[in-house]
């Protein structure tokens, strides 16, 4: 993922809500199993959107994936949409990159269903913590931050600082 998210831009990319932040167990085989689940996005130049889908399907072939490509919407050659998909490959059930025209580039990773409990995996992993009540602090990530899985609620360098008052 990180190096997905480097090759397409270097500064910071968006994390989504609580749901896509990636280390939430999620409930997948009717509750008898769990997946996660991560979402990032970016906004760039839309009209470089063939060149990002040509970058990031070349990578993903590199590194060992079968990458399929689609386009969707008609209302030019480029269509409004462009996609890189793998499934069911390695530990990802999807993988999926999307470049909009209107500049708007996501990442969506699901891994596959394991067996198991989501919400005791998750017990386990975080406790009573409420992950929705500022225990993912993070908003965005740089492409160069190391995964990480859990935080320390408080943990200084997930705390956001205040920013400074306007000198008068």
């Amino acid at each position: 993922m990180n190096e997905l998210k480097l090759a397409l831009h270097d500064g910071p990319w968006e994390i989504g809500q609580l749901g896509s932040y990636g280390m939430q167990p999620l409930r997948c085989d009717n509750g008898n199993g769990y997946y996660f689940s991560l979402h990032r996005n970016v906004v760039l130049d839309g009209d470089k959107r063939q060149d990002y889908a040509d970058l990031a399907e070349q990578l993903l072939a590199k590194k060992g994936f079968s990458p399929a490509r689609g386009t969707l919407g008609a209302d030019d050659h480029d269509g409004q949409l462009i996609q890189v998909v793998v499934r069911d490959e390695r530990d990802f059930a999807l993988l999926l990159v999307e470049f909009r025209k209107n500049g708007n580039i996501g990442i969506s990773a699901d891994t596959r269903c394991r067996p198991g409990d989501s919400f005791e995996l998750g017990d386990m992993l975080f406790g009573d913590e409420n992950l929705g009540q500022g225990y993912l602090p993070i908003d965005t990530e740089s492409p160069t931050d190391p995964r990480f899985f859990g935080i320390t609620p408080g943990d200084p360098q997930f705390v956001r600082q205040p920013s400074p008052a306007p000198t008068p």
